[in-house]
């Protein structure tokens, strides 16, 4: 078998049952199988080349490693339930692979689909303006071919491993964060690869959005209170919180050049009609401000209640 892709699902039905055809639909010149794995039996229905792996733990590392052990591909594929894609996904990625034998694993963009709400579209907007969104590769699909720096630049959304050099998705970490430390054991050869695209659902702006930003940067700042190496060497991590205390600090006379910066840079990434772009400088302030928060939070509860 070339490649086992696979998908932690809840249930079949929505956005998982796309997932799922996509990986089907697939254009690929050789054996593959998907591995839907989940806490009860799945009726599938889906017919040959359709695994289901049962896991009852919802840790989602240990769902992962779980199908990772039962896999029969040379390759690992990982997608998520709320992700489509691309046509061309397996050829694209494996045929890179194939001819690089030094590239042990490998990621691409994921942007949100052609079907996404406003809600959701500013949701994507926040992630992939350059500067002052994401800060990271997939998130602001990029474009081109290189070897990423920052385990972060890939995300397990649209992430491919080669079996051999699979360790392991750290169960103590469970959800948010839990490949980080695997992809950076894997640097310097892990490739950004912008032609290997899945399109992933984002969270509706403001309510399931900030909710989940908020999870995901307490989760840094507890990585950062342990001195764990993917997060105390991220510099990035670190010019946002000096870069975020200034403005804080100095609030008053930063507010309109904030707006104007934020609203310039964010209308030239964002997917939205232009009536919605006056809104930009405020969701990008409610964004900033649950980021900054939420890893001092992480940090300040790391440090004195552990």
């Amino acid at each position: 078998m070339k490649v086992s892709v696979i998908m932690p699902v809840e249930r079949i039905g929505g956005d998982a049952e796309r997932a799922i055809e996509s990986v089907l639909r697939q254009e690929a010149p050789f054996p593959f199988e998907l591995i839907l794995v989940s806490a009860a039996p799945l009726a599938t229905g889906f017919g040959t080349g359709v695994r289901n792996v049962i896991e009852p733990d919802r840790n989602p590392a240990t769902r992962r490693n779980r199908a990772v052990s039962e896999a029969a591909g040379e390759i690992l594929a990982f997608i998520d339930d709320d992700a489509i894609a691309d046509a061309g996904w397996l050829a694209t990625a494996v045929a890179y692979l194939d001819s690089h034998a030094e590239v042990l694993a490998l990621g691409g963009p994921d942007p949100a689909p052609e079907d996404s709400t406003p809600a959701e579209l500013i949701a994507e907007t926040l992630l992939a303006t350059p500067l002052i969104g994401s800060g990271v590769a997939c998130h602001e699909n990029r474009p081109g071919i290189f070897a990423i720096t920052n385990a972060s630049d890939v995300a397990l959304v649209n992430l491919f491993i080669r079996k051999s050099a699979f360790r392991g998705f750290d169960e103590e970490i469970g959800y948010i964060g839990e490949d980080t430390s695997l992809v950076a054991s894997l640097l310097p050869h892990v490739i950004y690869h912008s032609g290997v695209r899945v399109f992933h659902r984002r969270r509706a702006f403001p309510g399931p959005y900030l909710r989940q930003r908020w999870r995901y940067r307490l989760k840094t700042g507890e990585m950062l209170a342990r001195s764990a190496p993917a997060y105390s060497k991220n510099l990035k991590i670190k010019a946002f919180l000096i870069v975020g205390a200034i403005a804080i600090i100095a609030s008053p006379i930063t507010i309109v050049p904030y707006y104007v910066f934020t609203l310039i840079l964010g209308a030239r990434t964002t997917r939205l009609p232009m009536r919605y772009w006056p809104m930009l400088p405020f969701a990008f302030a409610a964004h900033h401000a649950t980021y900054f928060g939420g890893i001092v939070w992480g940090w300040f509860r790391a440090r004195i209640f552990s």
